[in-house]
């Protein structure tokens, strides 16, 4: 009866684990798809303001003649005169000079934006502007004659048409700043004081910024970002889109509807096949150890490839809809508005354009006639490197994926008028939201395999509950050592492992996939292999610093009660702040008045610059590791001499063994399984030596004291290059492992055996 409640509660356990892994990755999954389209919306408002400041420059460009021509005010009415919904010639004053035939109300010179033009250095400014309840774009210049040329023109309906019919949104347009505010295009879902926080953080933060609102029962978001007047100092209004969650609901329902399916399925299977496996070990027949392993690998199968398939496809596909669509709506966008620059075709104002992209969208910009670059926010270096992965057509533009410096990005294309455009969206936010999901897939994976040896073990031994009850009573004790091992040890390799293959740095959002390109630049990296070079030379104070702890361990070891005093003062080097010490041997070392020059000098040697020649910095770095390593070498050696049976010295006297003779037939051989561990980690800790080099020389002279560690230390820290510097560890701890096992092998097995 005991063997079935075992079972059942192990089944029990299984199914629960299955079902609460994949609930906790739905959780993680639903909470990154909404944060990465609340980043897609943002995008969006991003390019409607993108295309309103595009309107603006288009009518600065109109104006701009009267800079210098201010007599052609008549010809630029004339050209404008299609729009025109109010126009006016003022003097200083605000008084009207003239209106050109068409209405001007009494308040347009007393605005703030008429106060602006009077203050302006005689150059075109146009902004968005509220009157009469309409919204309008005002458009002005001060010019040569000090006259004021004010002019109201409506076309702020082509900002809200293009959200309309290329954005598939509702544009609403607020009036004033964060504290009052108000709107032609009026939500009654919006009240004020959900607007007067959202306003507040997209002030505050310059981005666009998004509250979550719930409409007819139904979550959306509500996005906004500040429009700022002509001088861009201002705040003067806000521009708004509702997002509904229907608009992602049937991405978001596919991912959770896949998740749930597969949670309940694979808890299922595993639920069945343990009980199978509970079956078939109590049958006659008997089973061997790698046939139930495999049988409770079966069982928790279906669970870790439904996690890596919805970590690394499904999820990750999903992804690519939303930003595939995000990218073709703002590429649209900006594509109408280089259409309609077009008409004022000048390099010039190509490359303004681009400039203003550049600042609205967080994307990459490249404008082409023929094989000439006309304008790009992209070095030629990183243009040339331009690699076009995934390509198709849709109508008149091509669209695909692309990846630039390794970067994945998002790219589409058109020709307009003999010149073609070029966006290019990055895709590291989708990257990075992908990434974080299979890193919680890979650690649930790993619990699930940690299951299946659980099971197996369990369901092997379930008529022994004793043995069952004592093992895990046993690993619960040695569980936080394993934990701290794994989080602390497994875990950091792992990652480094995965680091060494990404250009991975903590002040850049990217961290592509770069393959074998940073050890194929290690193995040519002249200054590591010099920081190896230099490495194995400092190792070599390895073995003397052995020996001098060995005699002094044998000096020690025959002076009884004195050896406690002696052995506190060896060791306290050890226990020591480093830095501390380091500091000292700074003076020690100093060439005009340190202690060690001042000894030579008693014996006629002249003044060494310790630290600051190529010749004796390592030396010096030696010096200091041999004086450090002394205490822990030292007891070690104490500890194994201690160790050795009198009796064999005792044999030893009565044969007239000389002394030298006790010492290489009976001393050394039986210290060779302590001399081992003494060798092995005193050259690993030789190449992990820092402290010194930090303080004293920071790699120099001339590089001389640029040790393996530091390298990699300013790699990671200086250079912000984690992935390199992760790639040059993974090199390190083989080369280490190597000489670990030339070392086992030189002292032989019986050496190493005594530690297993």
């Amino acid at each position: 009866m005991r063997r079935y409640k075992t079972l059942v509660g192990l089944i029990v356990f299984a199914g629960l684990l299955i079902l609460s892994t994949f609930a906790i990755l739905s959780i993680y999954a639903k909470s990154s798809f909404e944060n990465f389209t609340a980043e897609s919306e943002a995008a969006l408002l991003n390019s409607f303001k993108l295309n309103y400041q595009n309107l603006l420059a288009e009518i600065d460009m109109r104006l701009d003649i009267l800079v210098d021509n201010p007599e052609l005010v008549n010809e630029v009415i004339q050209s404008l005169s299609d729009e025109i919904e109010y126009v006016g010639l003022f003097d200083y004053s605000g008084n009207l000079l003239h209106d050109f035939g068409y209405a001007s109300p009494a308040h347009l010179s007393s605005s703030v934006f008429f106060e602006n033009l009077t203050f302006s250095s005689g150059y075109p400014k146009t902004e968005m502007g509220l009157i009469d309840g309409r919204p309008y774009i005002q458009t002005g210049i001060l010019m040569l004659n000090d006259t004021i040329l004010l002019v109201v023109l409506d076309r702020f309906d082509e900002i809200t048409n293009k959200a309309d019919s290329i954005y598939g949104r509702t544009l609403n347009v607020y009036f004033g700043n964060e504290d009052d505010f108000t709107s032609f295009k009026a939500n009654s879902a919006l009240d004020y004081e959900t607007l007067n926080t959202l306003f507040t953080k997209t002030v505050n933060s310059q981005k666009p910024e998004t509250e979550e609102i719930s409409i007819e029962n139904e979550k959306a978001m509500v996005n906004a970002a500040a429009v700022y007047d002509s001088d861009n100092w201002d705040v003067i209004g806000f521009f708004t889109t509702i997002t509904k969650s229907s608009e992602w609901f049937e991405e978001s329902r596919s991912l959770l509807l896949f998740l749930w399916i597969s949670a309940f399925s694979s808890s299922a299977f595993a639920m069945f096949f343990l009980y199978l496996l509970f079956k078939r070990s109590q049958s006659s027949v008997k089973i061997a150890k790698p046939i139930r392993f495999l049988f409770g690998f079966i069982a928790y199968l279906p669970a870790i490839i439904l996690l890596g398939l919805f970590a690394f496809s499904f999820f990750g596909n999903s992804l690519s809809k939303v930003s595939s669509e995000a990218a073709l709506k703002n590429a649209k966008g900006w594509f109408s508005d280089a259409d309609s620059l077009l008409e004022y075709e000048s390099e010039k104002s190509i490359k303004e354009f681009v400039d203003r992209s550049k600042l609205a969208l967080t994307a990459s910009f490249i404008v082409r006639k023929g094989d000439d670059i006309v304008a790009s926010n992209l070095s030629e270096k990183r243009i040339s490197n331009l690699k076009i992965i995934t390509s198709s057509s849709n109508n008149d533009m091509e669209s695909g994926k692309a990846k630039v410096n390794d970067v994945v990005h998002t790219f589409v294309k058109k020709n307009i008028d003999g010149f073609e455009f070029t966006i290019l969206f990055e895709e590291t936010s989708r990257e990075n939201s992908i990434l974080s999901i299979q890193f919680f897939a890979i650690g649930a994976i790993l619990v699930l395999l940690v299951m299946v040896v659980v099971s197996t073990f369990i369901i092997s031994n379930i008529e022994s509950r004793t043995l069952i009850n004592r093992t895990f009573i046993g690993y619960a004790f040695l569980l936080p050592a394993l934990v701290h091992l794994v989080w602390w040890a497994v875990g950091p390799m792992g990652f480094a492992l995965f680091l060494a293959f990404r250009r991975w740095s903590i002040v850049d959002a990217a961290k592509p996939f770069v393959g074998l390109e940073n050890f194929i630049e290690l193995f040519s990296d002249f200054k590591f292999w010099n920081a190896m070079k230099n490495t194995a030379v400092y190792s070599i104070y390895v073995p003397i610093g052995m020996f001098i702890s060995l005699l002094l361990a044998i000096a020690v070891n025959k002076l009884g009660k004195l050896s406690i005093v002696l052995r506190v003062l060896y060791y306290l080097p050890v226990v020591t702040a480093g830095v501390a010490t380091t500091i000292v041997w700074r003076w020690i070392f100093n060439r005009d008045f340190g202690v060690l020059n001042f000894i030579l000098g008693l014996v006629g040697i002249k003044p060494i610059a310790w630290l600051e020649s190529p010749q004796y910095a390592l030396i010096s770095m030696m010096i200091i590791g041999i004086w450090s390593a002394i205490g822990s070498q030292l007891l070690i050696f104490l500890a194994g001499l201690q160790g050795i049976p009198k009796d064999f010295y005792d044999a030893a006297a009565v044969d007239g063994a000389s002394k030298s003779r006790i010492f290489w037939k009976i001393t050394l051989p039986l210290l060779k399984p302590t001399s081992l561990f003494v060798l092995v980690t005193s050259v690993i800790g030789s190449f992990q030596v820092f402290t010194p080099i930090y303080v004293l020389t920071q790699g120099g002279p001339l590089r001389s004291t640029d040790v393996v560690f530091y390298h990699i230390w300013q790699s990671a820290w200086v250079d912000m290059r984690m992935g390199y510097a992760a790639a040059q560890s993974w090199i390190l701890f083989l080369l280490l492992a190597a000489l670990t096992l030339v070392e086992f092998k030189l002292f032989g097995k019986e050496s190493w055996q005594a530690y297993f």
